[in-house]
């Protein structure tokens, strides 16, 4: 679990929570339940912020439910995402896990299919961080989310953000050790990406990560072929003499211990397949989640 600040809040925090407390004060949670809930948001963001998680947290919690009283699916799915993530941040996952079911009730309510996709995208990429942390089944959760939001994508008119999904998913199949899968995933991507003009940085990304799983796999289908077995499709246990073999000790070797960290995390969001940032990206390893979780232009928390 991260560690929270101990120091004292610098003084522009202090002020803007002046400001938000004012603003608080002077809306009426009954009349205008939205709004109410817009300014928990901000509050809760400036906590986050400050590295207050449990505050932040507290905070969401509020701004989610009088935003569920308000008629504004996308909204509230700015904030139900920034809480599942600050969630995730301070090791609540169960919690983090409901908050996301939740969400995506919600998310078939938004009316804009470019805002559902994003909303769904990004509940994909919570769940994949979960499944990062050993969280059981949400892999798998983390893929049917993707391909739902990728049936909502126009992959002709947005073919980099297509492609940005269909790499998330090859990375979700990947750190399963679903080689097979990856592989396929990363293909379209890479197909994706070449219809981008002037990308060559989205494309290096997505060439490295489809290289790797490859050399991965040739790797197991070498090691398997000396030792007289054959690689089961999808990343199963080989098979050697007609017998699975259930200690799969050369998948583990056919891995690369010290595989350098991927390029595209080393990238800002802008560089990235499709060049589109997203909203409320899942937390770093130190724990803080990115600032903020921004809405689609034209739409505010």
């Amino acid at each position: 679990m991260p560690e929270e600040t101990t120091q004292p809040r610098p003084a522009r925090f202090e002020q803007a929570l002046a400001c938000f407390h004012e603003a608080r004060d002077l809306t009426d949670p009954e009349e205008s339940p939205g709004v109410y809930g817009v300014i928990l948001h901000d509050i809760a963001d400036t906590y986050r912020d400050a590295r207050d998680l449990k505050e932040a947290v507290e905070h969401f919690r509020q701004a989610v439910a009088y935003k569920q009283r308000a008629d504004n699916p996308s909204d509230l799915a700015t904030t139900m995402t920034a809480l599942a993530n600050t969630l995730v941040s301070i090791g609540e996952h169960t919690e983090a896990r409901d908050v996301l079911e939740r969400l995506l009730a919600e998310a078939p309510k938004i009316g804009d299919a470019e805002r559902q996709a994003a909303v769904l995208h990004n509940v994909g990429l919570t769940y994949e961080e979960l499944g990062n942390l050993g969280v059981a089944g949400a892999y798998d959760d983390g893929i049917a989310t993707y391909r739902a939001a990728l049936v909502l994508i126009d992959g002709d008119g947005d073919p980099g953000w297509y492609a940005t999904v269909l790499k998330d998913i090859g990375d979700a199949y990947e750190a399963q050790d679903l080689l097979e899968q990856a592989h396929a995933s990363y293909e379209d991507a890479v197909r994706y990406t070449r219809r981008i003009e002037g990308t060559s940085a989205s494309l290096i990304t997505v060439l490295i990560a489809l290289g790797r799983v490859s050399r991965r796999l040739g790797r197991l289908e070498d090691e398997l072929a000396v030792n007289g077995g054959a690689a089961v499709p999808g990343g199963g246990p080989p098979v050697v003499n007609g017998t699975v073999v259930e200690d799969a000790s050369a998948r583990a070797e056919a891995a690369d211990p010290a595989e350098p960290v991927d390029p595209v995390d080393a990238l800002p969001p802008s560089d990235r397949p499709g060049g589109r940032a997203q909203a409320d990206a899942p937390p770093p390893p130190d724990g803080i989640p990115p600032r903020p979780d921004s809405p689609p232009p034209g739409e505010e928390p």
